[in-house]
């Protein structure tokens, strides 16, 4: 049973339950709006904040494979809202087909747990049709129970123009490193044709085309040259079956303003290569053009880039650096050897005038000892004779001279025995006089005198030998006899003095034939050489006190030749040499003395002990006027020897002649 106020209690209750609901619905609305406010809020923050970064969102739920594209992220590739459907696959269709595969091998990798971030570099397509490079980056923000994906969220980021200059850092590094090695080719080689071989084999390796071609315009003096480089041998780009698709030509010119728009694309070319070339060729290329540059690619249509347009410009102008160098290079090689033929004919030159001066000087010198030999020789000749006349009538007196004396030495001797009982005064007289002893030294005296003066009318006689002037014309002679000739002359150096022993003479003669040749002047060539022997035996002996000097001459006949003539009754004939070794065993020379000796005034004595012509006028008295020869041999410390060689030529043994001991 309820009571009024029981009632009344009862509704009041109900009553405030129903406003406590309204009260918090209420309360739970605003709280919605609050929240959905607050959404709106962070969502239009975060889009800005994406905007400001260049960020593009993506939420991919991997069960449903639907995705949702915020509108930056459509934005970056110029796409409006509604043009991209929110699932995967539109992703999928725009990325690039070369990158695919390894955009879906990373997102499979970061899957799988094998990569702690998805990250990755690929192309997209824009709605303007370029490809643009994006940087995606994402994680999974919700797993099942069994572990698997369910939800990835990430961002899109466009690094197309920081790809850009990669790329273009990277071409350009790329394009130096190709310079570079082009430069190092033209720096370290001389020869052009080995400078565009090497040019042609690096720019096709470089821009990897199927030929590179480097032509060179015809002038008066060249042919057409081409150097090229191609993928693979034996290829050959233009044919009647295959056509180049693309192709690039430049000019190479040794101006560089002719480089300014010179550059020739020519796609889609359809000519044969003879067609080809000579169209390029035909071109109005500048007038200072050296040839072209030229690549192809018949692999596909190919878009030549500006930097491998750029790239091949600067590979021209180092080409035309090239052809310059080996210009330069040539001339100066051209001017070098000008230089070298004129240098050697000015060294020519003043050698022919050298040796015309030295040949004045010896024509001069041997004029002068001509004329001192022509005055020496008159005097000598003229001395000699009135030395002659005189010995002649000494000797002539000295016959009579001794038969008196004799004659008067007997009439004492009768007288002293016929008058043993003189006069006193007579007998004192002789007793005084020494009788005996006045006429053995008389007659010594006498044989004396007769020695001398037979001794005296020898060397007058080799003197008049040695001088004579009437041998103005080869006469045969006794080489023997002139060598005891020159030996009687220079007897007194010969013999022993009180400072220094006899100089011994050790004759080896051989059997001689008279020999045909100038006798005085041979004589000459004798008196040098035994002169120059005597001096070099007298320097050892100062010395060396205990030395005994010694000279050596030996003759000998040498049968050099043997022929026999057609003619049988004719007699045999042989080319023979006649060989004169004079030697002594002096003090020698050193070898670059040795081949000095034979100069004009050239000489190994003191200062003022010599003039140093003795061995040079005999050398052109041996060589120039007989045709013969003359050499030393010398060692230093044993001595030296001349020999002389005289040509012989005779037809017969019967002048032989046996020579005769000193």
């Amino acid at each position: 049973m309820y009571t009024k106020g029981s009632a009344t209690h009862h509704r009041e209750a109900l009553l405030s339950s129903r406003n406590a609901k309204a009260l918090a619905k209420q309360e739970q609305q605003q709280t919605h709006q609050a929240f959905t406010e607050l959404c709106q809020r962070s969502h239009a923050s975060l889009q800005t904040a994406l905007a400001a970064t260049g960020l593009g969102l993506w939420d991919w739920n991997l069960v449903t494979d639907k995705t949702y594209y915020d509108p930056q992220w459509k934005q970056i590739l110029g796409y409006e809202v509604e043009e991209i459907e929110n699932h995967h696959k539109s992703f999928e269709r725009l990325v690039h087909p070369e990158d695919f595969s390894r955009v879906m091998a990373v997102l499979e990798d970061y899957l799988e747990g094998r990569i702690p971030v998805y990250e990755v570099e690929f192309r997209m397509l824009a709605k303007s049709g370029e490809w643009k490079w994006i940087f995606d980056r994402g994680r999974v923000l919700q797993w099942d129970r069994s572990g698997q994906p369910v939800q990835m969220v990430g961002t899109h980021q466009d690094i197309t123009a920081q790809k850009h200059q990669e790329q273009a850092l990277q071409q350009m590094r790329k394009r130096e490193s190709l310079l570079n090695t082009i430069r190092k080719c033209i720096y370290s080689r001389s020869q052009l044709q080995s400078i565009l071989e090497t040019i042609a084999n690096v720019v096709q390796q470089f821009l990897q085309t199927d030929r590179t071609v480097i032509y060179r315009f015809p002038n008066d003096e060249n042919n057409m040259m081409a150097v090229e480089s191609v993928k693979e041998q034996n290829q050959y780009i233009y044919t009647d079956k295959r056509q180049t698709k693309a192709s690039l030509v430049f000019p190479i010119s040794l101006k560089l303003e002719d480089y300014q728009n010179t550059i020739s694309l020519i796609p889609n070319s359809h000519l044969q290569v003879v067609n080809q070339e000579n169209e390029l060729l035909g071109c109005s290329w500048p007038s200072n053009s050296w040839g072209l540059l030229m690549v192809y690619d018949s692999s596909s249509n190919r878009h030549w880039q500006e930097w491998e347009v750029e790239t091949l410009r600067q590979v021209s102008v180092e080409i035309a650096i090239a052809i310059q160098q080996s210009q330069l290079i040539e001339q100066v090689h051209q001017e070098i050897a000008s230089r070298v033929i004129v240098e050697a004919q000015e060294q020519k030159i003043a050698q022919q005038l050298e040796d015309t001066q030295q040949d004045l000087r010896n024509c001069r010198e041997k004029l002068v000892q001509n004329e001192k030999m022509a005055n020496l020789g008159k005097l000598v000749v003229d001395v000699a004779g009135e030395i002659y006349n005189s010995i002649n009538l000494i000797s002539a007196s000295l016959h009579p001279v001794t038969e008196y004396a004799e004659e008067l030495i007997q009439l004492l001797e009768i007288y002293q025995q016929s008058h043993p009982k003189s006069k006193t005064e007579f007998a004192s007289q002789l007793q005084c006089f020494d009788l005996n002893f006045v006429k053995r030294d008389s007659l010594k005296l006498l044989w004396s005198i007769r020695s001398n003066s037979e001794r005296i009318k020898e060397i007058a006689s080799a003197l008049w030998s040695f001088s004579r002037l009437e041998d103005e014309q080869m006469v045969k002679v006794d080489i023997h006899a002139g060598l005891d000739c020159v030996l009687r002359i220079l007897q007194h150096r010969l013999k022993e003095r009180p400072d220094r022993p006899r100089i011994q003479i050790i004759k080896e003669f051989g059997e001689l034939p008279l020999v045909n040749c100038y006798a005085s002047e041979l004589n000459q060539v004798f008196m040098n050489i035994l002169s120059n022997a005597i001096d070099a035996l007298e320097e050892r002996i100062q010395q060396d006190s205990s030395f005994l000097p010694k000279i050596w001459i030996r003759t000998e006949v040498i049968n050099c030749h043997l022929s026999l003539v057609g003619n049988h009754n004719s007699q045999p004939s042989k080319q023979r040499k006649i060989v004169i070794r004079i030697s002594d065993n002096g003090k020698g020379m050193l070898p670059h003395l040795k081949k000095h000796i034979f100069e004009p005034f050239f000489t190994t004595k003191l200062e003022g002990k010599a003039r140093g012509m003795g061995l040079s006028i005999s050398k052109q008295i041996v060589v120039d006027k007989h045709k013969g020869k003359l050499r030393c041999n010398s060692q230093l410390g044993q001595g030296t020897e001349l020999a002389i060689e005289l040509r012989h030529k005779t037809s017969t043994y019967a002048d032989i002649i046996r020579s005769t001991s000193f």
